[in-house]
């Protein structure tokens, strides 16, 4: 039973390792967010955390749903650029 014990062991430490390593890049993610110019810092946030329709997003803002996806996948790129 030592084998199960010792690989039960192993996964609770690797577990623990995987829960600070997210933390700390969620920490670094949403810092990186937060200096995010607008309007990408609002279209991103609006889409990833309200789950709202890039369709939506882009009345919201009185602009086109391509307006809506180019905004948003800018947000991406420079949330990218920031967290390296």
């Amino acid at each position: 039973m030592q084998p199960l014990d010792e690989a039960a062991n192993l996964q609770a430490c690797v577990d623990i390792e995987d829960s600070f390593i997210q933390k700390d890049l969620s920490g670094k993610a949403l810092s990186c967010l937060h200096e995010l110019e607008e309007p990408y810092k609002e279209v991103f946030m609006l889409s990833v955390f309200g789950q709202i329709s890039l369709k939506e997003i882009s009345r919201i803002f009185g602009k086109s749903e391509s307006w809506a996806r180019v905004t948003f996948y800018r947000a991406k790129q420079k949330l990218i650029e920031k967290m390296r």
